[in-house]
Order: C-alpha cells, then sequence, then structure tokens
C-alpha cells in the first residue's frame, strides 16, 4: 500500500488555524472542526441539531467485534459518535454525507505495547554504524523521527498507543504535543521511563527510573506518576532485543510494593517478563498486564483468566528481530534462538487463547518496525489460531478495557469519541485489516490513501 501524506488533528484549543491542505481536506469530507464542538469529556446530547451531523455510509460498519451493520452508516457530531444507522434508515436532515459505501468502518485500533522513541536514524543506513541500542540520541535527533513513527502508526489505523518505556520522559512530551494539535499521531498513554532494577543487565542500568527494594520502588513510581505517566511499566525479568533469557530483577514484594502504590493512584501497571518466571507473582500482585512471556503453565494462565490479567504476548516483535539479524549486528546463530522463542510463545499464546485469558495486542514496535505494528493480528489469525474479529477484539475492546479507556474508546458507540478506520474488504480475511483508505480520530481525517491508489 502506498501512503499519501499525513494529514492534521483537529486544534485544541479551538480556533487555532489549520494549514489549508488539511482545511480542504475536512471540508470536503465534513469534518472540520467547529466552535460548537462538544468538550471531549462530555456524551453527545441526544438533540443535537443535524446541521452539526456527518454520516459516512459504509457498506458494512463493525461498531465491535462480531458486532457487524451490513449497509449501515456511523454519525459523527464533532469529536464523538452521535450514533450507527442501520441500511435504509433516515438520515438526518441537512447532515453532511461522505460516501464510503465501497468500503467497511472498524473502530480506531489500539497498539498495547510500543516505544515510540526508539529511533533509527536514516542516515544509518541499512545499518547502524554501532550497536543501536546504545547510540545515544539526542531530543532535538529524536523529535522529528518520534513524529515519522506517529504519522506511520496513523496510517495503520492505530489511534491509540500503550508506550512502555522512553528516555527523558519523550512519550509524554509527544503525547502533549498530539494532544494540543502540535503533532499529528496516536494518543498515547506513557510510561514515562518505566523502573528498573540493578539487577538487569549492564546496559539497562543507571538509567532514569533504575530503584532496588520496595520503598524505593515505591518512591519511584510516586514519582513518575506526579511526571505524568498513564501506566506504571515494571521490567520484573531480564531479556530485550538479542537477550533472551528471562532472569528475575524482581521479588514478589518489590512487584506488590508497585503495584498497590500505582492502584492507589488509579494508574495500571504492566510488567516485563521475558520467559514467564515471575509471571505468577506479577499476577498474585494484582498487576494488570504481562508482556512477552514465553511460557506460561496452565494453572498461571487460569490464575490470569481469574483475576483479569491480561497476555501481551508481542510475538511479531522477535520475527522483526530475527529478519534483521544483520541490520541490528547479531550474532547468526540467533536466528534459531529466535525461532524457538517464537515457537513457544505462539504456543502460549494459543494456550492461552484456549484457556479464555484476556489476549491484547502489543507490537513492541522499535526502530523500524513501526510500519509492522499491526501484522501482530495476522500472526493471530495464522498462528495462534483466533478468527480476525477475535484478533480485532485484542487491538479493540480487549486493549480498552486495559487501558482503562472501555467507557470512550475501543468501540463505535454513541458518545465514544470518533475514531474509526476505512478499509477495502469485508475482514472475512485478516489480511483486509492492513488495506487502509481513511482513518478518523476524534472527527478528524488524520490519514487518507491517495485516490490514485485505492
Amino acid at each position: 500500500m502506498r501512503r499519501s501524506d499525513i494529514v492534521g488533528d483537529c486544534p485544541h484549543p479551538r480556533g487555532r488555524a489549520r494549514a489549508s491542505v488539511v482545511l480542504g481536506l475536512a471540508t470536503l469530507l465534513g469534518l472540520a472542526c467547529r466552535p460548537d464542538d462538544p468538550p471531549a469529556d462530555k456524551p453527545v446530547p441526544p438533540d443535537s441539531p443535524a446541521s452539526s451531523l456527518t454520516v459516512y455510509r459504509f457498506a458494512r460498519v463493525v461498531t465491535a467485534p462480531h458486532q457487524v451493520v451490513e449497509g449501515g452508516a456511523v454519525v459523527v457530531d464533532g469529536k464523538r459518535f452521535h450514533g450507527v444507522l442501520a441500511a435504509g434508515e433516515a438520515l438526518p436532515a441537512g447532515a453532511e454525507i461522505v460516501d464510503y459505501t465501497r468500503y467497511t468502518a472498524i473502530p480506531g485500533l489500539i497498539d498495547a505495547h510500543t516505544h515510540i522513541t526508539f529511533c533509527w536514524d536514516p542516515a544509518w543506513g541499512e545499518r547502524a554504524p554501532h550497536d543501536p541500542f546504545q547510540i545515544a540520541q539526542s531530543k532535538a535527533q529524536l523529535q522529528p523521527l518520534v513524529a515519522a513513527n506517529a504519522r506511520t502508526l496513523l496510517s495503520l489505523g492505530v489511534t491509540t498507543i500503550r508506550d512502555l518505556g522512553s528516555d527523558n520522559m519523550l512519550d509524554l512530551e509527544t503525547g502533549r504535543k498530539i494532544e494540543a494539535g502540535e503533532l499529528v499521531g496516536p494518543r498515547i498513554f506513557g510510561a514515562g521511563d518505566g523502573v528498573w532494577s540493578s539487577r538487569l543487565a549492564p546496559k539497562e542500568s543507571n538509567r532514569p527510573g533504575q530503584a532496588d527494594g520496595p520503598e524505593q520502588i515505591a518512591a519511584t513510581v510516586r514519582r513518575e506518576i506526579d511526571a505524568g505517566v498513564h501506566v506504571v511499566k515494571l521490567w520484573a525479568s531480564t531479556g530485550s532485543d538479542d537477550d533472551l533469557t528471562g532472569e528475575r530483577t524482581y521479588s514478589y514484594e518489590e512487584i506488590k510494593a508497585a503495584v498497590d502504590v500505582a492502584h492507589a493512584r488509579g494508574i495500571p501497571v504492566a510488567v516485563h517478563d521475558t520467559l514467564g518466571v515471575v509471571t505468577d507473582d506479577i499476577v498474585r500482585a494484582g498487576a494488570d498486564s504481562v508482556e512477552h512471556p514465553r511460557h506460561l503453565s496452565p494453572e498461571t494462565l487460569a490464575a490470569m483468566r481469574e483475576r483479569g490479567v491480561a497476555y501481551v504476548p508481542t510475538i511479531h516483535h522477535n520475527h522483526y528481530y530475527r529478519d534483521n539479524i544483520d541490520r541490528f549486528g547479531f550474532s547468526p546463530d540467533k536466528r534459531a534462538a529466535f525461532d524457538a522463542f517464537i515457537a513457544d510463545n505462539v504456543a502460549t499464546a494459543r494456550a492461552a487463547h484456549a484457556a479464555g485469558v484476556s489476549i491484547v495486542m502489543g507490537s513492541d514496535a522499535v526502530y523500524t518496525a513501526f510500519d509492522q505494528s499491526t501484522r501482530e493480528l495476522d500472526v493471530f489469525v495464522r498462528d495462534v489460531g483466533m478468527t480476525p474479529m477475535e484478533a480485532l477484539a485484542t487491538a479493540t475492546t480487549n486493549a480498552a478495557k486495559l487501558l482503562r479507556i472501555d467507557d470512550r474508546l475501543g468501540a463505535i458507540r454513541p458518545a465514544y469519541l470518533a475514531d474509526f478506520v476505512v478499509l477495502d474488504g469485508d475482514l472475512s480475511q485478516i489480511d483486509h485489516i492492513h488495506n487502509v483508505v481513511a482513518v478518523v480520530k476524534e472527527g478528524a481525517v488524520v490519514f487518507e490513501k491517495s485516490a490514485a491508489s485505492h
């Protein structure tokens, strides 16, 4: 798919000037910001005047996984959904009409594990001059690269991300700029620096967020929350890039200290555990999700289902590393190691799916992988055995519940924020989810594929 230029969000606060090309596109599609847009924190009143409405007509509307309105139409009022019309239902008088009757609408996608500030400098070419994980990049170098990653995610239909680890709180800064209309990208639920142990490998040590012992961890979590994080990320094991180990770095008491402080402040907790050796303690401590684990026992899966702990397997992430061994300078023998890890990861995800554990899509995208972020859904269908609708749930309803935003995102419902993706295809095959024609976020067109390519 060839991508067109990304276009801008509606400005916030209201009244900020938009570039003429964005105004033209917004006017064409009936999406220009209006002075009477409702505040983002209030539902749309049911008696909104028809003149403020925009109606998008589709071949089908997937309002949520397994919920399809054939021949339906999506009605948007400002930044929020007003409702969904059934086929043949009368359109509101005076509303703007946008004809997408060749296409399918789905809710905006959520990627629950990214590292948007881990950037590949184009000057490196096909291979970094040194280990890219060790190259220090200044904020000035990173900012345009982070902005490019954000635009790439939007072009895939990803309108929300949970970013689980960023140097110098750059994910939070980027999220604020997107919210203010200064940058175009998905909304970001960021973890800032995350919480690290000195027991990690040397290359992961001496970074902001490092803490050992329950008291120090609790203090660090409080500091991160005060800095504005939306989720606390805890690294409870080793394992990253070509390091496929998973040695414990935090005890149950240390994990519990982080969870208790975060939950007391209304903040969810995501915990890294590469092999799964810490997951029983992660579940017992009450964390919200466990990231990556290679092996999980039936007993652990049962506990996760019972306690509502989500599993974010990030399987495609290791496909990416395996396929880019030369680019990253990994040892050639790592290919077999990645293949073995992937096979175990898939088997665990299959078992988790069969056990009824909530599985959530997380790409763990880094460097040049952002244009592959929704390929995890292919893995879920092809290898894990999900249906396309079940895979869609991992990136919509399941993900929204994990992020605690299922009262306003993850589905096409009245008063929810108007995030939706226009697809060429009926989603009978998961490949159709990659046929993105346009993306709307909070009622504004933020991506549109060029007319010549669809």
